[in-house]
Parts: structure tokens; sequence; C-alpha cells
């Protein structure tokens, strides 16, 4: 009598049967039963499946708990030969020769015919046997063959793939490292955007409890009960940016600013970076020119119209930080300078911190950049958060790549010490020096005076010995001994008399036109900023007996510091009376009493403005002039006469000056109260007869643009002049910019401030 069958195995056997139907449906010509033989190995593979292809198989439902206790009743003698109907079935030889074994043959022959044994052993067995070894793998060795991830995998898909000799070259010089000196530059230039919070400074520095956490900025401007509903149409979320975070209420900065690729002298001088440019939409340029007109306005409430309809121009923005740092409210100052940073960093690429971004210092658009970052590394300065303050003095030196448009390295004297920042510091020197020789970073005495106090620093965490500090030390004295005599000034202590006579120890006290004038210059700064790291009694008695030890050694034309310091002091490390202009701005932007007598006397006299301190003088510079505001006037004109009457010449400027005079004229008419606009100034007497004066003689108060005068009469006065087949109105070009020379002069004279640099280049 046959063994009982579980539920389990009735059902098997049922979907064996309907299988085998299908396939002899399907394949009639298959062989027979006897022609096979058992393959137990098998039997498990297609079990699994077949199990599972029909009815409650497909749901998995436990069945493995089953089989543990059906299988009891079975006989464990009893072979597994009633699923013989689900063997895999092997053909006989076939007589007739085939090119190639078919899918079953090869997936059987790949599998080891099964011993008699092993078919008679339940399945139950079969699942306990031990799983193949997996092959060892052998480790291998890394060679040091000075490539990087990238490189080498790209050579080792070249070799793979077994490339052409052109592919080979192209690989090669793929794989050709970049200059260590440029590589070096990228390193020291990067920086961490998690330093840039001040208020996160001030936590670590005191404690979350006593610095509490900012307010994070809601997803709109709007009330917090359509702010915070993350449905609302309006809800906006704004990312910090990489120089500043957004607050609560800040609109959107996106579209304000756009950024491109820039190609020009400064690229071509240093591939250390990518070099980019700003761009400057329509909507920003109107903006622009509305905050020229406020500053020929002096009216500093005029300001908040501009940024009425820009709320995110930098100029302003910057120029308002400006006033509420002179006022004494760093609170307001900085809030504008972010909002200004903020708008900024809107079209910086993801790469920003990475240390290879660039921008040209020439051109007008990005010098707001550079201004803005030193004016904010002067607030932290005041503030005390020394390690966001050089952070950010690290993204201005990286940004301008070698030039040091705004004097950065007459901060980070002071900041890298201040901030531990003790390796870094050291490998710039060096790395300045080998890749930039033309910064001369060997003339800053600041620097000198700063490597002795990172090697102290450095020296007293490791508690060693100050051997190589007070070396340091005594070479930046017998090299900058001016410096020592400031310190004396400033800490109050004695110098021997040896150092009070001798000549290079003699500060200029003003400007002049010495070569010593920069080692005044800089002494002067280094000593305003950098006295209070010297006050500590350690520190001062460190520097009194270095003092004492370098004052014999001040003529041993022997040493290398004293040749190399009288030379500085006797030539100059650059053109003769000249200092570097990012020095000059340095000591502008900081406003610091002190070096103001040093300042040149453009910078003294009024002669540039806040927004643009001492404008670059190189061939390819931009200002705000025709040709930035060229496709303003091009709009304008090409609506009144149907034509663009801007024509650019070789170079891309506007040939003539009759746009700038249309809108000065518009300015002082409203000024005036002439027209339709928006009424007279509170002007004395005598300043309105000088206006009317100028307004005259930027054309006349009749028929000018703006509103004034009759329509009609203006179509058929534009009518009547004579225009050539360019659209330009006929004329010497002498005579066409006879009325619109030296306006910005006259009228910043006018109003005392100024008639800005561009303005005295055109009347020189």
């Amino acid at each position: 009598m046959p063994p009982r069958l579980n539920k389990r195995q009735l059902r098997e056997l049922q979907e064996l049967e309907e299988l085998q139907k299908s396939k002899a449906a399907s394949a009639p010509g298959l062989p027979t039963e006897n022609e096979v033989e058992l393959d137990e190995e098998s039997e498990e593979e297609i079990a699994a499946p077949t199990r599972s292809a029909g009815g409650f198989g497909a749901l998995d439902l436990g069945d493995g708990e089953d089989e543990d206790e059906d299988d009891g009743e079975i006989d464990s003698t009893t072979p597994a030969k009633s699923k013989k109907k689900n063997k895999k079935k092997k053909k006989k030889p076939s007589t007739v020769g085939a090119d190639s074994p078919s899918v079953e043959d090869s997936e059987v022959a790949a599998t080891p015919a099964p011993t008699e044994q092993q078919t008679e052993t339940p399945v139950k067995k079969n699942k306990k046997k031990a799983k193949a070894k997996k092959p060892e793998v052998k480790k291998e060795t890394k060679v040091d063959d000075g490539m990087d991830e990238i490189d080498r995998a790209l050579a080792e898909l070249a070799t793979k793939n077994g490339g052409g000799g052109a592919e080979n070259e192209t690989v090669a010089s793929m794989n050709q490292r970049i200059d260590p000196k440029w590589a070096a530059v990228k390193e020291v230039f990067a920086f961490e955007t998690k330093y840039l919070d001040s208020d996160a400074e001030l936590r670590r520095m005191f404690g979350s409890k006593v610095i509490g956490n900012a307010p994070t900025a809601p997803r709109s401007h709007l009330h917090a009960r359509f702010a915070n509903n993350p449905h609302h149409s309006t809800s906006i979320r704004r990312s910090a940016s990489h120089l500043a975070a957004p607050e609560a209420g800040w609109p959107s900065a996106s579209g304000t600013l756009g950024l491109t690729r820039y190609e020009g002298p400064e690229s071509d001088a240093d591939p250390s970076g990518d070099w980019h440019t700003y761009v400057h939409p329509p909507s920003y340029k109107q903006a622009q020119l509305m905050f020229l007109e406020v500053l020929q306005q002096a009216d500093g409430n005029r300001l908040f119209d501009v940024l009425a309809a820009q709320p995110y121009h930098i100029d302003t923005l910057m120029q308002l930080s400006e006033m509420m740092t002179q006022q004494g409210d760093l609170g307001a100052a900085a809030t504008h300078l972010s909002r200004a940073l903020y708008a900024l960093s809107t079209p910086l690429p993801a790469t920003f911190p990475s240390g290879n971004f660039r921008l040209p210092f020439s051109q007008i658009e990005n010098r707001a950049f550079f201004v803005g970052i030193a004016r904010q590394v002067a607030l932290h300065f005041k503030r005390g958060t020394w390690r966001t303050a050089f952070e950010f003095s690290k993204i201005a030196l990286g940004t301008g790549g070698g030039h040091d448009p705004v004097g950065m390295l007459c901060w980070i004297d002071f900041l890298a010490p201040k901030a531990g920042q003790n390796d870094w510091f050291l490998k710039l020197l060096p790395t300045l020096a080998t890749a930039y020789p033309d910064m001369h970073v060997e003339s800053y005495p600041g620097l000198a005076f700063a490597k002795a106090l990172v090697l102290r620093n450095m020296e007293d965490e490791k508690k060693e010995d100050h051997e190589k500090s007070t070396e340091a030390l005594k070479s930046a004295i017998i090299r900058f001994p001016m410096v020592a005599t400031l310190l004396s000034n400033s800490l109050a202590f004695d110098l021997p008399p040896a150092m009070v006579s001798h000549r290079r120890a003699q500060p200029d006290g003003a400007f002049t036109k010495n070569p010593s004038y920069l080692l005044s210059l800089l002494s002067e700064l280094y000593v305003a900023r950098s006295a209070p790291l010297w006050k500590d009694p350690a520190s001062l008695s460190w520097l009194r007996k270095a003092v004492t030890a370098a004052t014999p050694l001040l003529d041993d034309s022997s040493l290398e510091d004293v040749r190399l310091g009288e030379k500085l002091w006797s030539e100059g490390a650059f053109d003769e009376g000249v200092a570097p202009a990012g020095v000059i701005r340095a000591a502008f932007i900081s406003d610091i009493a002190s070096i103001r007598p040093y300042l040149p006397p453009s910078a003294r006299s009024g002669t540039t403005y806040s927004f643009d301190p001492l404008p670059p003088t190189s061939p390819n510079a931009t200002f705000y002039d025709d040709t930035y505001f060229s496709s303003l006037y091009a709009a304008t004109n090409s609506r009144r006469r149907g034509r663009n009457v801007v024509q650019r010449g070789p170079g891309g400027g506007a040939r003539n000056g009759a746009d700038v005079a249309a809108a000065m004229r518009d300015g002082l008419a409203r000024m005036l109260g002439i027209g339709a606009g928006d009424g007279a100034m509170a002007l004395t007497p005598e300043l309105r007869e000088e206006l009317m004066r100028e307004l005259e003689m930027l054309g006349g108060a009749g028929g000018m643009p703006g509103g004034f005068g009759d329509a009609e009469e203006d179509e058929e006065e534009d009518e009547d002049r004579d225009y050539d087949e360019n659209g330009e109105e006929e004329g010497t070009e002498e005579e066409r910019l006879e009325n619109t020379r030296n306006i910005l002069g006259r009228l910043g004279a006018l109003f005392g401030g100024g008639g800005g640099a561009a303005a005295q280049r055109d009347q020189e």
C-alpha cells in the first residue's frame, strides 16, 4: 500500500501533472522519462519555482514549517522518485550532427551526473550541502605612481580598451599632473563654509546657553499663518548661501546677478583656477543709474528709493552699511552688508569653497565682491570673531589670485596667529613666493613678525623651547626695525639708543615720494592692528629681549636680512614712491586715524567713491560709463527714433556722451522740480542758481527728456536734427563730447564729493 501523502505533496503532484501536460502540448517531440537520468541538484533548482508557479504557492505562506511536520509521515527510506516528472530531461545523442548544443543540453552538461547514492538521498538532506568556497582574491599592493584615483582609472580604462596611438596620447596628456605650485595655491585658498558663521563662532567660545541660536528664516516674507504653511502657493525655502544666511523676511535674490566665464589677461597669466565675472541684467543697471544720481544729490535717504526698485542693489546696501558703521550701529551695518553678500553669493558655483574660483578686479561688476568681503572682515574684526574674519580674508585673497586687490595680506598677519591657523600660515608664505613672485611677500613687515608669533604658538602647543621663534623674531626686527620703533611707542617700552637713532627705524609719518614709503605704510598698518598681540607680559618680555639682541646686528652687511632690509628701504620692492594698490585700498577701507596721513592725495581729497576706492588703471579696466549703460541707452533711443544711436567703436565703447548728458539732465531737472518730477529739493538760492547753470550747459530746460517741455516740440526738434547713416548726430567727436566732459567732476565739486577717478582722467 503506497504511503499516505500530505496536502502539500498532493498539491505538488497536481501542479507537476499540469506542467507535464503543458510541456506535452508545446513540445511533442520531447524524450520520455526512460530516456533521462535523475539529477538531485537540478531537482532542487526546479522545485522552488515550480512550487510558486500557481495556487497559494506564490504567496510563500510558510510551507517550510509544514514540510517539517509532514515529513514525519513519510518513510525515511522512500526515495524522492515521485518528483521524477519534474526532472530536466537530457536528450540522447542524436544521429544528426549539430553545430552547437541546445540550451537545455548546455545547462544539464554543466551539472555533473548524480551517482546512485545521490539519487536515493532525500531532498531534506540535500539542502544541508556545504556551499562552494569562493575563490580567494589576492590583495593588490598600491604603487605610488604619482597619479590620483581619477587619472589611474582613466589609464586602466585606456589599457583595457586597447586604444590607438592618438587615444593613448590623449590619455597621456590628461594624466599629466597639474603644476605643483598651482596645486599648492588651491590648497591654501580652499576654505570651509561652516567657519563663515560668526554666531556659531560665538557659541563655540561662550556656549549655546549664552549665545542663543539665531531664528531660522520663514518660508516666505508673508505672515506666519501663510509662511509656515507648506501648501501655500508663495511658500519658498531659502537655503543658506556661501557668504551669508538669509534672515527672516528677506526676499529671494535669485536672478539679481549672473555669472559667466572670463577670458582676459588675468586668466592667461594665472591658470591656478577658473576665472569668472559677474553679469548685471538691465534691471540692475537701471538701479545702478539711480544710485549714481542719488550720490550726486548727496541725500542718504534717497538710497532707500533705490532699494525699493532693486532690493538687492549691492552698492546701495554697502553704502548704507558704511553709513551705519560711521554712526556706531554695527548691527544694522552687518545686516545691510549680509544682504549684499547674500545677493553676491547666489550665482556662485558649488565649487566655490574649493579654492579655484577667481574674479578679475579690473571688471567693474566684480569690485563690489572684493569691497564687500573686505568690509565684512573689518566688521568681524570689531566684533572679535577672529576665525570668521580669517576665513573671509582667505576668500578675498584667493579669489583675486596673485593680485590681492583689497590688501588681505595686511589682515592675515594679525588674523592667522589670533585664530590659531599656524600650519596654514607657514604653508602660505612659500606658496605665494613660488607661485606669485610679483607679490613680494618678503617685503611685508607684518608677515615676518606674524611668522615669529606662529612659531611661538606651535612651540607652546608642543611644549618646546622658543629657539626657532626667537630666531624668526630677530630676523624680522633686523629686516624691519621700523616695526620695533612703532611697537615701543604703542606698548610703552624703551628701546636701545642704537635702535632709536638708526635710519631704517624711523617711519616717514605721512605720504612721501621716498622709497621707504611702502615700509612706513605697512608698518603702521601692522602695528595699528597687531599691537594687542604683544601686550601680554610673556610676549612683551620676549619682544624686548629680541630687540636688545638684534640691535647690534642692524649694520652687519654679511646677514641676508640686513641686505634685504637695506634694499627695501632705499629702493623699494615696487616702483619708486608707489605702493601696491591693494595696500592703499586696505588702508582706505580700514579707516584708521593713524593711517590717514599715509593715504595718497587722490584717496584723501574725495576724488574717489567708497563703492570703488582707487579704481584700477589696467588697460582692460571697466567703469560705470557709457559702455556699461550702452544697453539701456540703446533701448531708450530705439524707442524714440526706432534706431540705435549708440555705435560701439573698435574698443567696445560708445562713441558719444549724449546719453550720459540726457541722464544727467533728467536728474538735475528732478532736483529743481522742472517737468514731471517728484518735486524740487530744498536748495539754497545759490545752489539752485548754480544747478540751473549746469542744466543750461547740459542742453537747456526746454524740450529735455524726462517729461518737461512739449512732446510735439521734442519730436519736431528731433526731426530737424541731422543724423548720419549710422544714426549718430552729425558733428565731430570733440563736439559731441563737449557737453558731457567732466559732468561728474563739476557736480561732485558742487556737492563736495569730488568728480570720481574716471572724470579726473577725462579732465587730464
